[in-house]
């Protein structure tokens, strides 16, 4: 463990808000996180809500997140506690090992959660959280998401827990198939269709582009969506990632969870840390108010 990843790490779990009553127990997680791994090499089951597992793994990152921080994308995770209701649909899309599809897993019962994983070692950690949480509810696909139907490169150079499509094929990368939202989603119903959490290092407008028709009818009406420089790899801006959105009648707007509110924002803004912003169809914003203030049957403050 290099002095600089430990030094990084445990600034992290120390400003992190989940950790601001425990900052002393959640740096002895990580020390003690760091030894069992390296003197066992097994993973461990760690509790992510109530009721909901996740398995860490050695080589986890967001496993480990989970481990030292617990809802570690702190403002965006509660936003998907209190927003969602059990009949609602959910889209994950760049689902990794599943720890968002998990948490809208524990609100939604009764409607769909479709997590869109490309990497096989992340799809079949994805699988396995979902069999030791007895989830059936959530429909799991391995491919990636684009604005065609297909196969693409995806390279693995930045590790597992950000592997990113790509045109160059080199010894770092590996073939994986993909398909576009609208022919995923073609016979699903879309009147429950509320959010949608994508995070694929860069190919946020692929996937957006595959999916105008969806976006037409402001199906979800909330975007959680990562969007940073990575989109450059693929001669994009972040502007054009919003602009696309905009164009769709969609705003960009942050959620503070300590006030439970969302607020009008810009790609720019430096008032939140992160790069997740929510994009809210303008026609829904009360809609997405009026859930915020009524979460008791869900997950309170």
């Amino acid at each position: 463990m290099s002095n600089v990843f430990a030094f990084k790490t445990i600034k992290y779990i120390w400003s992190h808000p989940n950790c601001q009553k425990n900052r002393v127990r959640s740096v002895l997680k990580f020390i003690a996180w760091q030894l069992y791994k390296r003197l066992t090499k097994k993973f461990i089951d760690i509790e992510l809500v109530d009721k909901v597992r996740i398995r860490c793994y050695p080589d986890s990152r967001s496993g480990s997140s989970v481990l030292y921080c617990g809802l570690y994308d702190y403002h965006d995770m509660n936003f998907v506690l209190r927003y969602l209701r059990p009949d609602d649909s959910f889209l994950d899309i760049g689902a990794n090992i599943g720890v968002y599809t998990l948490l809208a897993a524990s609100i939604i019962d009764s409607g769909v959660i479709y997590a869109f994983e490309a990497l096989p070692k992340n799809y079949a950690r994805l699988e396995e959280n979902l069999y030791i949480n007895k989830f059936q509810q959530v429909k799991a696909y391995s491919l990636a998401i684009s604005d065609y139907t297909g196969v693409t490169s995806l390279s693995l150079s930045e590790g597992d827990s950000m592997p990113f499509i790509t045109k160059v094929s080199t010894n770092k990368t590996l073939q994986v198939n993909t398909d576009t939202l609208e022919n995923l989603l073609v016979n699903t119903s879309k009147s429950t269709l509320t959010l949608a959490k994508i995070d694929i290092e860069g190919a946020e407008l692929l996937a957006l582009r595959g999916a105008t028709s969806l976006l037409k009818e402001k199906c979800p009406k909330v975007w959680i969506m990562e969007i940073n420089n990575t989109v450059n790899n693929f001669g994009h801006s972040k502007q054009e990632v919003v602009d696309l959105l905009k164009d769709y009648g969609y705003g960009v707007y942050r959620y503070n969870a300590d006030i439970n509110q969302v607020y009008l924002t810009s790609i720019d803004s430096q008032e939140n840390d992160g790069n997740n912003f929510l994009l809210i169809a303008e026609s829904e914003l009360e809609f997405v108010k009026t859930r915020l203030q009524n979460i008791s049957c869900t997950t309170k403050l």
